[in-house]
């Protein structure tokens, strides 16, 4: 089903100015309805704002939620369109970040409350304790609230509870000396990845301008579509209407869990298990001794196409190149099944040499029976093949850094990356030949949402988007190969970083975790 959406990108305001504005949010409404679309997004805490600091008492902001409320619902029946306006309420004692689905008969579908609290968020709001997907003529419709786009698990199990679109009222934040470079990693890299690893549609509505003299938004409303491009952008610093064509296909969504069930395992319900009961709760903010961790870590870009003459030679000197240049782990890109086929024994058996005089591990990719693995080789002369009968475990200690592997198609399932954060990875390393054109966004995207380093090692292509690269933590590249180049990078790693979990002052990606909301992800489907 094809239906038009309508993102209203508006002005923020203070606290202390909601009544002004929210009658511009409604004459908004009014100018986004005379379109006819059949959804309108408003922003995360359209009324009365965000920041509930300016007053002693944040409570006394939030006094006239319900009458705000009351406005958005005569809005939704006037102009017969479903809406889906943010709204910070109280409940008792308690105040809630919000979200109400409202039909075009004003009557409430739903509500949904953010769980995944950002920065100041805890200081006054309570976090949600539900995810729910919303039936509508529409479609299947879940809703998440900013920050909460962050933490893999939550977009997942809308989408397992059958979402087919994901509406995101959000207060995506930024800073800058210009409005033009104002930049923020949801609507960059994790939004699109999100909508692509769930096979769903992404809407989400930004403010522009700042509240408090220091909270800045960028913008950039969005609509993702399914194969996780974004469709339409808004700008950096203007209100404006983003209008787009959302057309929904089941097939989207199956072909994405279609996917994760390949890769399904039990010990997916590692996924839901209390943090207090998972491998890194013994890991995060601790430190290592520089002498018994390597520093820097490279990866050798190699032709899908070569021969083995070629890889023998060139393959073997850019590894002794980059041991030289001081890489403690030095890892291949997944090559395609013919070429492991026939030259994977002769491709160890050349670089181990290498690794033993180097003092560096190599990893490669190699054949067991009918799939590709993992295969180490230390600098003590012995090998490792990950995934092969006998070994358990993908993550690997490499002199006290912990190391976990992910191959082909494994790097677009979220849960795979996310067992290895729970187990405690400091890097994570993605070996594979795909050439979707999103392998860098996903990369990045594994990188933010886990806090560890991530080393995509892709064969050279002539497409631009296919490339290999390291990033950091934070989401920053920190080396990237030319796509179409037979080339080696490196770049230093600090485990201490990447055992830090918390990302801005009160939000952890670790410890603020809802296992407990989580349990979907330990079924196939």
């Amino acid at each position: 089903m094809a239906f038009s959406v309508a993102l209203i990108q508006h002005e923020a305001y203070d606290t202390k100015s909601a009544a002004d504005g929210l009658a511009r949010v409604l004459d908004l409404i009014d100018q986004a309805a005379e379109a006819r679309p059949g959804l309108v997004v408003l922003p995360e805490c359209s009324y009365p704002g965000y920041y509930l600091g300016l007053d002693e008492n944040p409570a006394k902001a939030l006094s006239g939620w319900e009458s705000a409320l009351k406005r958005f619902i005569e809005k939704a029946k006037v102009h017969k369109v479903h809406l889906v306006a943010g709204i910070a309420e109280l409940d008792g004692s308690n105040a809630y970040n919000s979200a109400y689905l409202i039909g075009p008969d004003g009557q409430i579908i739903g509500r949904y409350r953010k769980t995944f609290l950002w920065h100041f968020d805890s200081r006054w709001f309570t976090a949600g304790d539900e995810y729910r997907v919303f039936d509508t003529p529409l479609g299947k419709i879940g809703i998440l609230i900013c920050a909460d786009g962050r933490l893999p698990e939550i977009a997942r199990v809308l989408a397992l509870k059958g979402a087919e679109i994901i509406v995101d009222p959000t207060n995506w934040v930024a800073t800058s000396a210009g409005l033009e470079a104002l930049r923020n990693t949801q609507p960059d890299w994790i939004i699109p990845t999100r909508a692509l690893e769930n096979g769903v549609w992404f809407l989400c509505a930004n403010k522009v301008g700042w509240e408090a003299e220091s909270v800045v938004y960028c913008g950039q409303s969005l609509v993702a579509s399914p194969d996780g491009t974004v469709q339409v952008r808004g700008s950096n610093g203007s209100p404006e209407i983003i209008t787009a064509t959302v057309d929904v296909d089941p097939r989207d969504r199956q072909r994405a869990l279609a996917l994760r069930k390949e890769w399904f395992r039990d010990e997916y319900s590692l996924l839901h298990s209390p943090n207090e009961r998972v491998p890194l709760a013994s890991v995060v903010g601790t430190h290592l001794s520089p002498a018994k961790s390597f520093s820097y870590l490279a990866i050798v870009q190699m032709d899908r196409d070569i021969s083995l003459q070629e890889f023998l030679l060139s393959g073997a000197l850019l590894a002794r190149r980059m041991a030289e240049q001081g890489a403690g782990l030095i890892v291949f890109p997944e090559l395609p099944v013919t070429v492991m086929r026939d030259f994977g024994r002769p491709i160890t058996e050349a670089l181990l040499p290498v690794s033993v005089a180097a003092g560096a591990s190599i990893a490669v990719t190699t054949k067991s029976g009918l799939r590709p693995v993992t295969t180490i080789l230390d600098p003590k002369g012995k090998t490792t093949t990950l995934g092969a009968e006998g070994t358990s475990s993908q993550v690997v200690d490499l002199g006290g850094i912990k190391v976990g592997f992910l191959l082909g198609t494994q790097g677009f399932v979220p849960e795979e990356a996310r067992l290895l954060f729970l187990k405690g990875a400091d890097v994570i390393v993605w070996q594979t030949d795909s050439a979707t054109g999103k392998e860098k966004q996903v990369a990045i995207t594994r990188a933010i949402e886990n806090r560890v380093f991530v080393a995509l090692a892709n064969c050279a292509s002539k497409s631009p988007d296919r490339t290999s690269m390291i990033v950091s933590p934070s989401g920053r590249p920190l080396a990237e190969a030319f796509p179409s180049s037979r080339q080696a990078i490196i770049a230093q790693i600090s485990p201490a970083e990447s055992r830090v979990k918390e990302i801005v002052p009160g939000t952890d990606v670790f410890r603020n975790r809802a296992p407990s909301l989580y349990g979907p992800l330990g079924s196939p489907s």
